[in-house]
């Protein structure tokens, strides 16, 4: 990764920085292509820009930092100290639409913490395999749900009978 241009948030004339060094003006970020094989994250704040040289690996690597950084920030139930470097997680789904890009284009946009939303191409077949999965996934294993049908209660033992002649 090599970076085009550099600068510290404290010499920006946005004003003071925020806690971790960010600028506390308007802070903007794209991406754009920089031929067959790389893409530039363009980082912008105050009259500035700052142009970072990525290849497609490093950027699905950043993408999904970024991702699983945000869902694990955005949870509350998740006690998780300050400086954890988060590389990856289970991301929460919490919505989701399905339907066609185009006739025959099935899809699958999933809806992330903080509003994220990320979707998905299939062909017919993928789709099924991957509705087939999930529907199997989100179904008590044959095994256990054998186990419910033919548990038979424990019996529980009596208690032995009172000594009547208090021995």
């Amino acid at each position: 990764m090599t970076s085009l241009e550099t600068a510290s948030a404290e010499t920006t004339p946005t004003g003071p920085a925020r806690p971790g060094g960010a600028p506390s003006g308007d802070l903007r970020f794209s991406v754009v292509t920089a031929g067959p094989d790389g893409l530039e994250l363009v980082v912008a704040f105050g009259p500035r820009d700052y142009a970072v040289r990525l290849t497609p690996a490093e950027a699905a690597e950043l993408g999904v930092a970024l991702l699983a950084t945000a869902s694990v920030a955005a949870d509350a139930a998740q006690d998780v100290p300050a400086g954890t470097r988060v590389e990856n997680c289970f991301f929460p789904v919490l919505g989701w639409t399905a339907g066609e890009v185009a006739p025959g284009v099935p899809a699958l946009a999933l809806r992330l913490a903080e509003g994220t939303e990320i979707a998905f191409q299939f062909d017919r077949a993928r789709a099924r395999a991957c509705g087939r999965d999930l529907a199997r996934s989100g179904r008590t294993p044959l095994r256990e749900r054998l186990r419910r049908v033919f548990r038979r209660p424990v019996p529980v033992p009596a208690a032995p009978p009172a000594d009547p002649q208090g021995a």
